[in-house]
C-alpha cells in the first residue's frame, strides 16, 4: 500500500487574495521557508461564499420537495 499512497505534511493557509497586508504576509511567510530549504508549492483555491452554500441549499430543498412530494401528489390526484 505505501507503494500507492503516501503521507506529506502539507499548510493551508486562509489569506485574503484582495487584501494587501495578507499579500505581503503571505510572501514573507513564502520567503522565510524558502530561507530554510523547504520544498514548497503555492497555488489558489476557489471556495464558495456562505451565500452560495445557503443559495444552494435553498435549491436542492426546493427540487427534493417537488421531486419527491408534488409530484407523487400529482400523480396520485390525476390516477384518481
Amino acid at each position: 500500500m505505501k507503494k500507492l499512497l503516501t503521507k506529506k505534511l502539507t499548510i493551508k493557509t486562509n489569506f485574503d487574495a484582495e487584501n494587501s497586508a495578507d499579500i505581503q504576509k503571505f510572501n514573507d511567510a513564502c520567503d522565510t521557508l524558502k530561507a530554510q530549504g523547504f520544498n514548497f508549492e503555492t497555488g489558489t483555491e476557489t471556495v464558495a461564499t456562505q451565500f452560495l452554500r445557503t443559495l444552494y441549499f435553498r435549491y436542492s430543498l426546493t427540487t427534493d420537495v417537488i421531486i419527491w412530494v408534488l409530484i407523487p401528489l400529482l400523480t396520485l390526484i390525476w390516477v384518481f
